[in-house]
């Protein structure tokens, strides 16, 4: 008899219960941009977007809830979910969330334009996130810091498909590494859970790396070697990257022991 797939299920739930976390951010960060709006209307000058100010901080929040991720396996073997349903049903759960919020934030950054154009004399600043990289010491440290913070960014303004698809990939990134951070944890001794988190920094930085070299933008110092490659096996390698992150991430799930 053919087992019953429950990863649709799984990624049902996972993601409706990640998307109220999610609006409760999101709640929370507008309430302190409108704040930031009242200030600059009494004290006069100008403001970054919504869409730049959740772009900067959706990336640890997304690794916060990838870390999280891991503590709903129980949950699903104990109801008879296989742990392939459960990495399944995850995948596609953090794929909706990370197609979801950037589109949100564009909305709403569009309708604040709209309002702050017709109603306000505010403008709102339009810093060049990318050449922030060429204005900082360059070290190893630094650089860790800065491909952890600045993500590759493109204005949406110029090109919001583009945009809203890099932002998109940027947070993916951050979940699927919060992921395989908390699973290493979870599975193997806190050493190896250590080592883990080192292994997500150099995936992180080198994603980075790669998808600047993609979209012509300044890159760290400490891999600009990368700069010689091209843009086909640019993508491969990028694309490579995520796929083994994603196969590492399985296959600790497979064999994990669960922890009532």
């Amino acid at each position: 008899m053919k087992q019953i797939s429950n990863y649709p299920k799984v990624a049902r739930d996972m993601f409706f219960a990640q998307l109220n976390w999610t609006f409760g951010f999101l709640g929370v960060m507008l309430v302190i941009h409108i704040i930031k709006i009242v200030l600059a209307l009494i004290q006069g000058g100008d403001i970054d977007s919504f869409y730049n100010a959740m772009f900067v901080v959706t990336n640890i929040y997304m690794l916060v809830i990838g870390i999280i991720s891991i503590y709903f396996l129980p949950y699903y073997v104990e109801h008879g979910v296989t742990r392939k349903d459960y990495f399944k049903g995850t995948l596609i759960a953090f794929g909706g969330l990370a197609i979801t919020i950037p589109f949100i934030t564009y909305m709403i950054s569009f309708v604040e334009r709209v309002i702050l154009n017709a109603m306000t004399s505010i403008s709102i600043r339009e810093p060049d996130l990318n050449s922030v990289i060429l204005e900082v010491d360059s070290d190893i440290v630094g650089d860790i810091v800065q491909a952890i913070i600045l993500t590759p960014y493109v204005d949406p303004q110029s090109h919001w498909g583009l945009s809203i698809a890099i932002f998109s990939l940027n947070i993916f990134v951050y979940y699927l590494l919060g992921w395989l951070i908390s699973t290493s944890f979870y599975r193997f001794s806190t050493v190896n859970g250590i080592v883990s988190i080192f292994i997500a920094l150099v995936v992180l930085m080198l994603v980075d790396t790669l998808l600047r070299l993609s979209l012509d933008l300044p890159i760290l110092n400490t891999l600009s070697g990368l700069n010689v490659l091209p843009l086909g096996v640019t993508l491969l390698v990028l694309l490579l990257l995520i796929s083994l992150t994603l196969w590492s991430v399985r296959s600790v799930t497979k064999k994990v022991r669960i922890k009532m």
